[in-house]
């Protein structure tokens, strides 16, 4: 053995190598899209500004113009001339119709001297008039009608134009033709009764008890709408007289279709009221 000292060998020491960490590059460039964001909206901003800046040369007449259609419509109405004392059925200065709905045209009642001035419509002339015009397919149809008497203006409208089968609510058909009909009668205040009618079959629903419901219920659905639109209430009832005023015999269904209806009897006399015309 010798003396001489073995040495060890040099022991290995274990490098760790420090790995590094990746820098969150994302959340440290985060602030980007706020700035963008921000940029954008101040960018949307001006230019907005700029667009009211460079409007066009007489813009503010026109807005003018046509906010002063929309809020004073009297000027854009027909005022009848009087001739002599009023007449029944003429309008109030209170309430005017749209010039869309009566034509600018003398009525037929006009004097042929051209150089005296024509007779104020009466609200059968307006209501005609109106039905034709607004409404001309429901009229040639036979949906909607008008007629008159010596007492009495009637529209008469078919329940298949404002109700579903065996139903009393109305359908947006029929309230877009009663908002029409409402400005013919705020401007020609009279007493209004709508009378609805049925046919003789008897009603299937559950909720109803008979036709004379089903009538009123109709008749009645109609003068809320009406009042709803402007209608004086105190000149407007309901009433209901089941099947027992048929228009025709109730021998077939189309028959029946025609017995189905609501019909608007307008008063040609000039009363405050509803009540005091019907029973003082």
């Amino acid at each position: 053995m010798s003396d001489e000292a073995v040495s060890p060998a040099p022991s290995r020491r274990r490098r760790v190598l420090k790995k590094k960490r990746p820098q969150n590059t994302q959340s440290r460039d985060r602030w980007v899209l706020s700035y963008a964001d921000f940029i954008t909206l101040l960018f949307a901003f001006f230019v907005a500004l700029y667009s009211i800046s460079i409007q066009h040369k007489g813009d503010n007449k026109k807005i003018a113009e046509t906010l002063n259609g929309v809020f004073d419509a009297v000027q854009k109405s027909i005022k009848p001339i009087t001739v002599g004392k009023p007449i029944i059925g003429q309008p109030t200065e209170q309430a005017a119709v749209d010039t869309k709905m009566i034509p600018a045209t003398p009525s037929k009642t006009e004097n042929k001297d051209s150089n005296t001035a024509p007779l104020p419509m009466t609200i059968y002339d307006v209501l005609n008039t109106t039905i034709s015009n607004q409404f001309q397919g429901l009229s040639e149809s036979g949906k909607i009608a008008v007629s008159q008497s010596k007492h009495w203006v009637n529209l008469e409208l078919q329940s298949s134009l404002l109700f579903g089968e065996g139903e009393y609510q109305l359908t947006n058909e029929a309230v877009a033709v009663l908002m029409v009909v409402s400005k013919v009668l705020k401007a020609y205040p009279s007493p209004v009764l709508v009378v609805g009618n049925t046919d003789d079959l008897p009603v299937k629903s559950s909720r109803l008890m008979s036709n004379w419901h089903l009538s009123s219920l109709r008749a009645a659905s109609v003068v809320d709408e009406l009042v709803y639109q402007g209608v004086n209430p105190k000149l407007i009832a309901p009433i209901g007289f089941a099947s027992e005023d048929p228009k025709v015999s109730n021998t077939s269904e189309e028959n029946r279709r025609k017995n189905r209806r609501v019909t608007l009897r307008i008063s040609k006399s000039n009363f405050d009221n509803l009540y005091d015309y019907l029973f003082k």
